[in-house]
């Protein structure tokens, strides 16, 4: 019974992680300002059962970004399973350019911890392109993969559309470390759209993600106004929702300044504004 308790927990740690993935291009690393320090809380349902909630934050650092989201199960999963996972991502601002340093993903319970870590080396070949080697551990077995350009990973990349979440961008393929090797998804941005939450309308910005080589999507919703905090994410299968993740509540401080954004979704009409996305 732990045991498979403690499938499902990753389970849905595994579909938290792949509904952070955003979207990026070439230009999309290429910035004069830094994303806002945020830190968020977000809940993720599947078949409209709450399984887990995950904290996500960004900082900045002395030479750019450190991100992390630590997950742990709720509800009658919690009384069932007292694991949690922490993930972290560092990223480095270089000449105007944001590029992945290194990603740690620790899964610690009772019985277990397990760690899985990746460091970036890259050296450029000419003026236009940067050769990446990843080095790291995936389930005890050492990993290297090389790249012609720029490598993520599902939690830095968010770091990417929060600063471009704006820009006009064609479909563009794009390589993200997931489960020891570089797999490959189509990035589209389908513009603007109104979506509804505590009880009034707002613009979003709306992007789809599609895994290259699977019938899976995954669509994002971000608040222009919050500093384009992504505020739900769908994943889609074979045509079927398969489970959402809602913005609870995020801070996000900026020179002494703090501005908080607050998301209920108990009320009826809230939870019809949400069914009209």
């Amino acid at each position: 019974m732990e045991r498979k308790t403690a499938r499902l927990f990753t389970t849905a740690l595994a579909l938290i992680t792949a509904l952070q993935i955003s979207y990026a291009t070439h230009a999309t690393a290429l910035t004069n300002k830094l994303p806002e320090k945020f830190e968020a809380h977000y809940t993720l349902q599947v078949y409209g059962i709450t399984l887990a909630e995950a904290t996500h934050s960004l900082k900045h650092t002395d030479n750019g970004l450190s991100m992390a989201v630590n997950t742990r199960p709720v509800g009658l999963l919690a009384f069932l399973y007292d694991g949690h996972i922490d993930i972290r991502s560092d990223i480095a601002l270089d000449n105007g350019q944001l590029l992945l340093v290194n990603h740690d993903y620790t899964h610690s319970d009772d019985a277990e911890h397990s760690t899985v870590r990746y460091e970036i080396t890259r050296a450029k070949s000419d003026e236009k392109k940067t050769a990446e080697v990843v080095t790291g551990t995936y389930k005890g077995e050492t990993v290297t993969i090389n790249s012609d350009q720029p490598v993520w990973d599902p939690l830095s990349i968010q770091a990417i559309i929060i600063i471009n979440a704006d820009k006009e961008t064609t479909s563009y393929e794009h390589g993200l470390l997931m489960k020891g090797e570089l797999k490959h998804y189509i990035f589209e941005n389908h513009g603007k759209e109104t979506i509804g939450f505590n009880g009034s309308k707002v613009t979003a910005l709306k992007t789809a993600v599609k895994e290259a080589d699977r019938d899976r999507i995954i669509y994002v919703w971000m608040l222009p106004e919050y500093h384009n905090i992504p505020v739900k994410y769908e994943h889609w299968k074979e045509g079927d929702l398969k489970s959402t993740l809602l913005l609870q509540n995020v801070t996000f401080e900026n020179e002494g300044k703090t501005t908080s954004l607050a998301i209920s979704h108990t009320s009826e009409e809230d939870k019809n504004d949400f069914e009209d996305w």
